[in-house]
């Protein structure tokens, strides 16, 4: 994930360090559920405003390495803190748009290449 620049804007030099700060935002999303009692929803998981445009900025400006980017941040999700592909695909997607700066049409697009389909049956 790309990280601000000296202009306000982002660059991909960061992507680990950034990776590493959506599964925490993701973490503490988890702990506050917990607090709950609830169950995960998609819409429980939440990025700061900084990431979600950071990660807007990317999607739109290198689609090609966020679509990989995403694919990580999915796969370290569902590893280290049991979060399925879909419902943190669905929650970046949903980052991207309300806190972001990513237009719904070009979201559908991007998520809909970057996030895998639910198992059918």
């Amino acid at each position: 994930m790309p990280r601000a620049g000296r202009q306000g804007e982002p660059h991909s030099s960061d992507s680990p360090g950034g990776r590493h700060r959506v599964l925490e935002d993701f973490a503490t999303s988890l702990r506050v559920g917990e607090r709950r009692g609830g169950q995960l929803k998609g819409f429980d998981l939440i990025l700061s405003v900084p990431l979600a445009k950071m990660l807007s900025w990317f999607i739109q400006h290198f689609p090609t390495s966020a679509q990989w980017y995403v694919g990580e941040i999915m796969g370290e999700a569902d590893k280290q803190l049991g979060i399925p592909a879909q419902v943190t695909g669905e929650a970046l997607r949903r980052s991207a748009t309300t806190n972001g700066e990513l237009d719904e049409q070009t979201a559908k697009e991007f998520f809909s290449r970057a996030v895998p389909r639910e198992p059918e049956g």
